[in-house]
């Protein structure tokens, strides 16, 4: 009687996932000893996976590269007595984001709070009226954040209540809140801001004018495309590093 082998298959994102965890684990300080071992079975096993399944460009020539440095020879001679295996140092670059955008792999980064005070009805007043006034998008770095901060801070000073000051980055973060606001249905919109005038949140509602909510769809279209093009060049990224590439991805959009 003959036992009829099964064999299961395994999809491309379930390769891909691997590979990352895998990639992630080597990088900490615990299991650097596994690198080498890692980086073959990746770049023997997961690599050719990949290639088949169509997630990698098999005529990138780091892929080629991958390829051919673990192929089914190599791998054989790099497991025998004979040679001695030399790990791969694996280095995670710091790139200033600037035109052009650069990409990298995040190991082990934690995102820490800075928020030490909540924004008040008062301080949401002054950057509605601002809001109502300019009726444009506000980038996080765009020096009207400062500015804002420094008028409602000075306003929250005068209390006396000796609370920590607003931070720039807080001010961006409720001119975000707003444009999700936008992203909204006109009716759904109007009964949340109801209600929170009447939680007292605030007491100016936010205006959006049509050409204000068109700014705010695109914008929204265009960071949702980043995304997916970050996961992709993310996977080059890990590709990279397992043939020892060590220079940022340039992101192509």
């Amino acid at each position: 009687m003959t036992t009829k082998k099964v064999t299961q298959q395994v999809s491309a994102e379930e390769i891909a996932k691997a590979a990352e965890t895998l990639q992630k684990l080597v990088l900490s300080g615990k299991a650097t000893h596994m690198r080498t071992h890692v980086q073959t079975l990746i770049g023997g096993l997961a690599l050719p996976e990949m290639v088949k399944k169509g997630l990698v460009d098999a005529n990138d020539p780091a892929i080629k590269e991958a390829l051919k440095k673990y192929s089914r020879t190599k791998i054989k001679k790099q497991l025998s007595p004979e040679p001695i295996t030399v790990p791969v140092e694996v280095e995670v670059e710091t790139v200033v984001h600037e035109k052009p955008v650069y990409r990298r792999l995040k190991v082990g980064l934690k995102k820490q709070k800075r928020k030490k005070r909540a924004l008040d009805s008062i301080g949401r007043d002054v950057l509605i009226r601002w809001w109502n006034a300019n009726q444009r998008l506000i980038p996080k770095d765009d020096p009207v954040c400062v500015t804002l901060t420094d008028q409602i801070n000075a306003i929250m000073d005068r209390r006396g209540d000796g609370l920590a000051p607003l931070s720039p980055m807080q001010i961006a973060g409720y001119f975000s809140h707003l444009c999700r606001m936008g992203l909204r249905t006109v009716a759904d919109r109007e009964i949340v801001l109801s209600r929170s005038v009447k939680k007292g949140n605030f007491t100016v509602v936010p205006r959006y004018s049509q050409e204000l909510i068109d700014a705010i769809q695109e914008n929204w279209e265009r960071e949702r495309a980043n995304e997916q093009a970050m996961v992709t060049d993310h996977r080059k990224l890990a590709v990279m590093r397992i043939n020892g590439v060590k220079k940022p991805l340039i992101a192509d959009y």
